[in-house]
């Protein structure tokens, strides 16, 4: 027991000592705080305003004895574009040569099938998807606004109901009585996956790359004539996985650090939600109301609320589990692949069976997000090789305990059986050279008996 501790201290030390260990964990929840917010900040100060002049050229309507335009002076300007108009095409085209707009649009009516078209014009520089995007979508609005009051006499109240009809929606837990929002669930769920992915991935492969290089440079050779080989493949499964812990435990105070200044900073971010209660049909609702007096209502605001909402000691916990058992189970197969190695080439063929399942549950994460009650949801989550990051993505949504407890129990019993299969492969591949170590060798390993 003193060598594992011994070798254990060893690895440990190693790999918190490297300055990648330092950079990646201080610097990881800014960079990732940068990844979020630096795109908003750029696209405010680099997006460039469009200048597009409009020139109307369908037939005027005339209602009531008021002679009215489909489009003329109907657009209406924003931050990414401004809108003018104009009578002549020519002219309008001679400014565009000019520099003087940016772009040209010209709304014509034709006899085809579909009554009115559009064309644009730009001259050195092609305006922005968003640009182009504002024009198509307000010429369709537009639209659609004129035929309804010309065609149907509707008044221009009636016509904002019906662009913009304000329902209120309220999604409810009948368990628990609590609101959902399953747009922050899925980024949550999506984010708890990955980070899963990325720690199986990265750490695994660090006990397969120092396994190698063990085994490569024959420092293994020394090692093990004094330690015994399945101490040395825990050893580093062990360490790598307090050095994973160590990483996590600081991301944890880092993001809470950061999250208590801004919650000095913007107090109001963080403010409990009143409630409203809501009578219909005999049944009382209650639902999350806010104080547009006192309470900031922008989607940041609303979605801090929704977090607060989520059960994150649950999540934490089911992380800790996940991780500390997914890693268990994928370290001791990367670790038993490392001592096959004598050329980083040989890696793939074993690493591949490995991998395969890992690669799969991060292609199904769209449709376990769009569905998490799914049958394919459920088993992804039951199954072993797959559930540590697909019921990680399932839990912001609500699991059923039954589910939860078969899925650890079945990880739990495998991480046995890798244990096992493991330490056998290791035993003896990690001192073979100049082989070319097949698949049925590996399964003579495992059948091999102690002695």
């Amino acid at each position: 027991m003193n060598k594992l501790l011994i070798i254990i201290k060893r690895e440990y030390l190693s790999k918190v000592k490297k300055k990648s260990f330092f950079v990646l964990t201080i610097l990881g929840p800014i960079l990732m705080s940068l990844l979020i917010v630096l795109p908003v900040v750029l696209k405010e100060n680099v997006s460039k305003t469009y200048t597009v002049m409009v020139v109307d050229s369908t037939t005027k309507t005339v209602i009531n004895g008021d002679t009215i335009a489909f489009f003329d002076g109907k657009f209406v300007s924003n931050e990414k574009v401004i809108y003018s108009y104009g009578k002549d095409i020519e002219k309008a085209q001679n400014m565009l040569r000019n520099d003087e707009v940016d772009m040209v649009l010209e709304i014509v009516k034709s006899n085809d099938k579909v009554p009115i078209k559009t064309f644009s014009y730009f001259a050195d520089n092609e305006p922005s998807l968003e640009a182009k995007e504002d024009v198509q979508q307000q010429v369709k609005q537009i639209f659609k606004n004129s035929v309804l009051m010309v065609n149907y006499d509707m008044s221009k109240e009636d016509i904002a109901i019906v662009n913009d009809p304000q329902i209120e929606s309220y999604i409810t837990d009948i368990r628990t009585g609590e609101s959902s929002n399953s747009e922050i669930k899925m980024v949550l769920g999506a984010i708890l996956g990955i980070m899963i992915y990325f720690f199986l991935f990265f750490f695994g492969g660090q006990i397969m790359r120092s396994v190698g290089e063990e085994k490569t440079s024959r420092i293994v050779e020394v090692l093990v004539s004094s330690v015994k080989s399945i101490y040395l493949l825990f050893g580093k499964i062990i360490a790598v996985a307090l050095v994973g812990l160590t990483q996590l435990g600081l991301w944890i105070v880092l993001t809470l650090l950061l999250m208590g200044g801004l919650k000095v900073a913007q107090p109001d971010w963080f403010a409990v939600q009143p409630q409203e209660k809501i009578e219909l049909n005999e049944r009382v609702f209650t639902a999350n109301k806010i104080d547009t007096l006192n309470i900031d209502t922008s989607p940041a605001n609303e979605a801090i609320q929704e977090l607060q909402s989520i059960n994150f000691p649950l999540i934490l916990s089911m992380f800790l589990v996940y991780f500390l058992l997914g890693y268990l189970l994928y370290g001791t197969l990367f670790g038993a692949v490392g001592s096959l190695l004598d050329e980083d080439s040989d890696a793939s063929q074993f690493s591949l069976p490995i991998t395969v399942p890992l690669i799969f549950a991060i292609v199904c994460l769209p449709m376990i997000m769009q569905d998490p009650s799914s049958s394919l949801s459920q088993w992804l989550s039951i199954i072993p090789f797959t559930s540590p990051m697909i019921m990680l993505v399932r839990i912001p949504y609500g699991v059923a305990i039954w589910q939860i407890v078969v899925s650890v129990v079945l990880l739990i019993l495998t991480v046995i059986a890798s244990l096992f299969v493991a330490t056998k492969i290791y035993r003896s591949g990690i001192l073979m050279y100049g082989k070319q170590i097949k698949y049925k060798d590996l399964f003579k390993w495992i059948k091999k008996k102690e002695n």
